[in-house]
């Protein structure tokens, strides 16, 4: 159980300091410089892969057709979707962190320890629960041509 606790500490501090070593790296989006302007910390903003690449940074037409309207529509909500699982990321590292707690502070008491184990390992797998949402909605978002 340590062997696993310590192992997902230090993904998630690998995750947290590559983030930080390498904050402009996108994977999708990479020529779209306006988007990059309104980021905070990795959350983009709603018009993320909808702008012009001018000086201006203006929106792009949805097009006249109704295929690419509804490409338009569905990237505003892929990004707004993705900067909320984002959020229930960063949710569960604090309660990896407050889990943690529990445990530092239960003074011996078995039940007050295994509270906090239960709560490291629940967030854990939130974690990669939401790690996984995010890669998958990224991969849509990359696909859909606006």
């Amino acid at each position: 159980m340590k062997k696993i606790i310590i192992a997902m500490s230090l993904v998630i501090i690998g995750s947290f300091g590559a983030s930080v070593t390498f904050p402009n790296t996108s994977f999708a989006d990479d020529n779209d410089a306006c988007s990059n302007k309104g980021k905070i910390l990795t959350l983009k903003p709603w018009y993320s892969g909808l702008t012009n690449n001018d000086h201006d940074c203006s929106l792009k037409s949805p097009g006249t057709d109704t295929n690419s309207q509804a490409n338009y529509i569905w990237k505003i909500a892929l990004n707004i979707v993705d900067d909320l699982l984002q959020l229930i990321g960063y949710t569960t590292v604090g309660y990896i962190m407050y889990g943690g707690f529990l445990m530092m502070t239960s003074n011996g008491a078995p039940d007050k320890a295994a509270h906090g184990r239960k709560t490291i390992m629940s967030a854990a797998i939130g974690l990669v629960i939401a790690l996984a949402s995010v890669a998958l909605v990224n991969f849509i978002s990359s696909k859909i041509g606006v």
